[in-house]
Protein backbone atom coordinates (compact mmCIF):
# COMPACT_ATOMS: atom_id res chain seq x y z
CA UNK A 1 0.00 0.00 0.00
CA UNK A 2 2.93 2.37 0.86
CA UNK A 3 3.89 1.58 -2.93
CA UNK A 4 0.46 3.50 -4.57
CA UNK A 5 1.00 6.41 -2.57
CA UNK A 6 4.82 6.81 -4.11
CA UNK A 7 3.98 5.66 -7.50
CA UNK A 8 1.67 9.18 -8.25
CA UNK A 9 4.21 11.36 -7.30
CA UNK A 10 7.39 9.62 -9.60
CA UNK A 11 4.70 9.72 -12.56
CA UNK A 12 3.97 13.42 -11.93
CA UNK A 13 7.72 13.69 -11.55
CA UNK A 14 8.34 12.05 -15.02
CA UNK A 15 5.64 13.61 -16.88
CA UNK A 16 6.96 16.71 -15.69
CA UNK A 17 10.31 16.06 -16.92
CA UNK A 18 9.55 14.65 -20.15
CA UNK A 19 7.06 17.58 -21.19
CA UNK A 20 10.13 19.72 -20.22
CA UNK A 21 12.87 17.64 -22.12
CA UNK A 22 10.69 18.10 -25.38
CA UNK A 23 9.62 22.00 -24.81
CA UNK A 24 13.58 22.54 -24.78
CA UNK A 25 14.31 19.91 -27.82
CA UNK A 26 11.55 21.77 -29.80
CA UNK A 27 13.11 25.36 -28.89
CA UNK A 28 16.35 24.21 -29.92
CA UNK A 29 14.87 23.22 -32.92
CA UNK A 30 12.97 26.36 -33.63
CA UNK A 31 15.77 28.24 -33.35
CA UNK A 32 18.02 26.02 -35.42
CA UNK A 33 15.70 26.17 -38.15
CA UNK A 34 15.43 29.65 -37.68
CA UNK A 35 19.10 29.95 -37.89
CA UNK A 36 19.44 28.27 -41.36
CA UNK A 37 16.24 29.38 -43.06
CA UNK A 38 16.25 31.08 -46.45
CA UNK A 39 15.51 34.51 -45.38
CA UNK A 40 18.98 34.11 -43.11
CA UNK A 41 21.28 33.43 -46.08
CA UNK A 42 22.99 36.11 -48.16
CA UNK A 43 21.53 37.48 -51.17
CA UNK A 44 22.28 36.21 -54.29
CA UNK A 45 24.18 39.39 -55.74
CA UNK A 46 27.95 39.67 -56.83
CA UNK A 47 30.85 41.58 -54.83
CA UNK A 48 30.34 45.12 -54.91
CA UNK A 49 33.24 47.25 -55.65
CA UNK A 50 34.23 49.64 -52.85
CA UNK A 51 33.46 53.20 -53.74
CA UNK A 52 35.93 55.57 -52.68
CA UNK A 53 33.98 58.71 -51.09
CA UNK A 54 36.52 60.95 -51.90
CA UNK A 55 36.61 60.35 -55.76
CA UNK A 56 36.36 63.77 -57.90
CA UNK A 57 32.50 63.60 -59.37
CA UNK A 58 31.29 62.10 -57.01
CA UNK A 59 32.55 64.28 -53.71
CA UNK A 60 31.59 67.14 -55.81
CA UNK A 61 28.34 65.74 -56.38
CA UNK A 62 27.79 65.04 -52.36
CA UNK A 63 28.68 68.99 -51.99
CA UNK A 64 27.03 70.44 -54.22
CA UNK A 65 23.87 68.61 -52.81
CA UNK A 66 24.47 68.40 -48.82
CA UNK A 67 24.75 65.23 -48.89
CA UNK A 68 25.54 62.24 -46.08
CA UNK A 69 26.54 58.73 -46.15
CA UNK A 70 24.84 58.13 -42.61
CA UNK A 71 21.68 60.30 -42.82
CA UNK A 72 20.33 63.40 -41.26
CA UNK A 73 18.55 63.84 -37.98
CA UNK A 74 14.51 62.70 -37.72
CA UNK A 75 13.69 66.38 -38.36
CA UNK A 76 15.18 66.31 -41.58
CA UNK A 77 13.87 65.24 -44.75
CA UNK A 78 16.33 64.90 -47.34
CA UNK A 79 15.06 65.56 -51.68
CA UNK A 80 17.91 63.40 -53.26
CA UNK A 81 19.88 60.65 -53.01
CA UNK A 82 22.83 59.20 -54.61
CA UNK A 83 22.27 55.61 -55.99
CA UNK A 84 25.02 53.23 -57.79
CA UNK A 85 23.18 51.34 -60.31
CA UNK A 86 23.97 47.40 -60.71
CA UNK A 87 25.80 48.47 -63.92
CA UNK A 88 28.47 50.84 -61.78
CA UNK A 89 27.02 54.29 -62.77
CA UNK A 90 26.36 56.41 -59.94
CA UNK A 91 23.46 58.96 -60.16
CA UNK A 92 21.48 61.61 -58.46
CA UNK A 93 18.05 60.56 -58.21
CA UNK A 94 14.88 61.46 -56.29
CA UNK A 95 14.35 60.60 -52.59
CA UNK A 96 11.72 58.24 -53.65
CA UNK A 97 13.85 56.16 -55.99
CA UNK A 98 16.51 56.36 -53.59
CA UNK A 99 14.21 54.78 -50.92
CA UNK A 100 13.16 52.16 -53.39
CA UNK A 101 16.51 51.47 -53.70
CA UNK A 102 17.45 51.45 -50.17
CA UNK A 103 14.23 49.24 -49.33
CA UNK A 104 15.10 47.12 -52.05
CA UNK A 105 12.34 47.40 -54.60
CA UNK A 106 14.83 48.66 -57.36
CA UNK A 107 18.13 47.14 -57.82
CA UNK A 108 20.56 49.67 -56.88
CA UNK A 109 22.96 50.72 -53.58
CA UNK A 110 21.93 53.52 -52.08
CA UNK A 111 25.38 55.62 -51.45
CA UNK A 112 24.03 58.84 -49.61
CA UNK A 113 20.89 61.01 -49.14
CA UNK A 114 20.69 64.65 -50.00
CA UNK A 115 19.41 67.92 -48.84
CA UNK A 116 19.06 69.13 -52.30
CA UNK A 117 21.29 71.67 -53.58
CA UNK A 118 22.21 75.06 -51.07
CA UNK A 119 19.80 77.52 -52.42
CA UNK A 120 21.12 81.22 -51.81
CA UNK A 121 18.26 83.97 -50.35
CA UNK A 122 17.02 85.97 -52.46
CA UNK A 123 18.56 89.71 -51.83
CA UNK A 124 16.25 92.34 -50.30
CA UNK A 125 15.86 95.48 -52.08
CA UNK A 126 15.88 98.23 -49.74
Amino acid sequence: MNDSVASPGWVRVSVHAVRTAITIAALTLLVGFGAISPSASPRPYGPTPHLDMSSGPLDAMMQANRCSVTGFDRSVIPSKAIVRTPQGTTELVSFDRGWAVFSGEVAGELVAVCLGPDVAPAARLP
